[in-house]
């Protein structure tokens, strides 16, 4: 039986919702573990934009009276291990923007997929969605270079390597054929 515009919008809703909350809670589980200056101000930014948009899906909510309910306590829970699982051997600032750019890609895979299914959904609550949509694709795009620059300066610490390894034996042949 097909959904009804109703169960259509709350399912919307709920989709939005959680991805917000989610995100908000990744960076609050993230952010007291930051040595970057500059990345905790992207993530202080990114939460802000996160409530901001949760305010507004709040009263949406309200307007189309969709009652919301917060991620239950065992997905926050799930959540707050999962990230400390994947941070137990690595406490990197790369590690966190890691995290949260596959947070924010499984928020953009989630969204797409419910937009999919939206199109009998009223038309604040579509342009809702794709606001969140575009806010977690310009975050993704906002982290990249945090994984590029320690990626970028682990490349050339190795190449440092390889040149002084490259390097070294040449030298010592050099003296072998010289005795």
């Amino acid at each position: 039986m097909p959904k009804s515009q109703k169960e259509m919008n709350t399912e919307l809703v709920l989709s939005i919702y959680h991805n917000l909350q989610t995100a908000k809670q990744a960076i609050n589980n993230v952010i007291d573990k930051i040595t970057d200056s500059r990345l905790k101000k992207e993530l202080k930014l990114q939460f802000k934009d996160y409530d901001g948009l949760s305010e507004t899906c709040e009263d949406l909510a309200r307007v189309y009276e969709i009652e919301l309910c917060d991620n239950n306590f065992f997905k926050k829970a799930r959540m707050w291990m999962s990230v400390n699982m994947a941070m137990l051997m690595d406490k990197s600032d790369t590690k966190i923007a890691s995290i949260n750019i596959l947070g924010s890609t499984m928020g953009v895979l989630d969204l797409m997929k419910v937009l999919a299914d939206s199109k009998k959904c009223k038309k604040e609550l579509v342009n809702l969605a794709k606001s969140v949509l575009s806010l977690e694709e310009r975050n993704i795009e906002k982290l990249k270079p945090y994984i590029y620059t320690e990626n970028e300066k682990m490349r050339e610490k190795i190449e440092e390597t390889e040149k002084k390894l490259h390097d070294k034996p040449a030298k010592e042949t050099k003296k072998f054929k010289e005795e």
